[in-house]
C-alpha cells in the first residue's frame, strides 16, 4: 500500500518529486500491525479538520480525498497548499506539541487515518521497527517541507 508523499496543487508549491510516497516500504505485515493503532475518521466536504492553534498531538494520513491547509497571518488568510491522498499532515504538533500552525479544511469527502501519540506510544513498545521506519519517513516528509519553504525564501 504506497502512500503520496504530498500533493500541493499550488503552484508556488513545487516540492522535489525524485521520491513521493510514505510508508511505500512497508510490508502487508507491517500495515496490519499499523493500522491497529490508528482510527479511521471521516469528513464531510468543507469540515474544518484542524484548528490553528488546537492542542493535539495526533498525526493524520489522508487514506481518501484531499485537503486544503489554510494559515491566518497578518496579510489576511491564505491558502497555503492542497495536500492529496497518501499525503500526512499534524506532524508538527505531533512531534513537538506545540499548537496546530494551519487550518486544514475538507475539500471534498475526506477519510483518514489518525494516529494519537498514545497510540504511538503503543506501537514503539510492540514493534520498535515498525515504529522507526514511519520516524524515519515523517521526518522525510519534514526535511522535504522545510527544504521547500526554504527555496520560496
Amino acid at each position: 500500500m504506497a502512500l503520496d508523499l504530498f500533493n500541493y496543487s499550488n503552484p508556488r508549491a513545487n516540492v522535489l518529486t525524485d521520491d513521493n510516497t510514505i510508508l511505500s516500504h512497508f510490508s502487508d505485515a507491517e500495515w496490519t500491525e499499523l493500522l491497529k493503532v490508528m482510527e479511521r475518521r471521516r469528513f464531510a466536504p468543507g469540515t474544518l479538520i484542524l484548528e490553528a492553534g488546537s492542542s493535539d498531538r495526533t498525526l493524520y494520513i489522508i487514506a481518501a480525498g484531499d485537503v486544503d491547509v489554510v494559515a491566518t497571518t497578518t496579510a489576511g488568510v491564505q491558502h497555503l497548499a492542497v495536500i492529496g491522498e497518501g499525503s500526512v499532515f499534524g506532524e508538527m504538533a505531533f512531534f513537538d506539541g506545540g499548537p496546530r500552525s494551519a487550518d486544514i479544511l475538507a475539500r471534498g469527502e475526506v477519510e483518514v487515518l489518525a494516529l494519537q501519540q498514545d497510540r504511538f506510544e503503543q506501537l514503539v513498545a510492540w514493534h520498535p521497527r515498525i515504529a522507526t521506519k514511519l520516524l524515519m519517513d515523517l521526518g522525510r516528509v519534514l526535511s522535504r517541507r522545510l527544504r521547500h519553504v526554504n527555496q520560496l525564501v
